[in-house]
């Protein structure tokens, strides 16, 4: 029993000093964002050295929340049809940009990247209702669980068209754009679309 004990041991202190990229901890990162604290997982099960679980996300509804939050930001680097299938490509622009918010944050570039997500979520979106001789645009609330999608998809679009045929490097372009977006800063991409949003939204309520 004691040796059964003493190997648990050793394998829980082993889990807990395992870092993203052999630099950056998961263990002090806390979530004061209750609405959106359950669908940023932060696992510890799978990623722990690299943003790649092998697991398929799209084939049950919500499982998407189950994916680690960097990988997740992988993921959407991907997207465009260019870029599809390179995730070794999006994993190394995602190391070098962590080492750069590293640089000139000196915090933790997860808890950055969650702040960023956070700060550029919208919580209302516009739909239009009705027919085709009588449409109607009325604002609409955002889930939780959208809310997170739609943050991803905007940073990573942004660092997309800014990048496109500019000499700096993609990974410093994500890294300036997460660092504003954490700032909540209106020099980043998503914060200016997140809030564009929810004036035309607030318009139509």
């Amino acid at each position: 029993m004691k040796t059964k004990n003493t190997s648990v041991r050793a394998s829980i202190n082993l889990k807990w000093k395992m870092k993203l990229f052999n630099k950056y901890r998961f263990d002090n990162i806390k979530l004061n964002n209750l609405s959106l604290s359950e669908y940023i997982n932060i696992s510890y099960r799978y990623g722990l050295i690299q943003p790649h679980s092998s697991a398929s996300y799209n084939r049950k509804p919500f499982k998407k929340m189950y994916c680690p939050i960097v990988e997740r930001l992988v993921n959407s680097l991907m997207m465009k049809g260019r870029n599809t299938g390179k995730k070794i490509k999006s994993i190394q622009i995602v190391e070098k940009c962590f080492s750069v918010i590293y640089l000139i944050t000196g915090l933790n570039p997860i808890i950055v990247l969650i702040r960023a997500i956070i700060n550029s979520a919208p919580l209302e979106d516009s739909i239009v209702i009705g027919s085709k001789k009588s449409k109607k645009r009325i604002s609409v609330d955002i889930s939780p669980y959208k809310r997170v999608s739609i943050a991803l998809y905007l940073i990573t679009s942004g660092v997309r068209k800014i990048s496109f045929k500019n000499i700096r490097p993609t990974s410093e372009l994500l890294a300036e754009e997460l660092v504003n977006a954490f700032k909540n800063s209106s020099n980043s991409y998503a914060i200016r679309k997140k809030l564009e949003i929810e004036r035309i939204a607030e318009k139509n309520r």
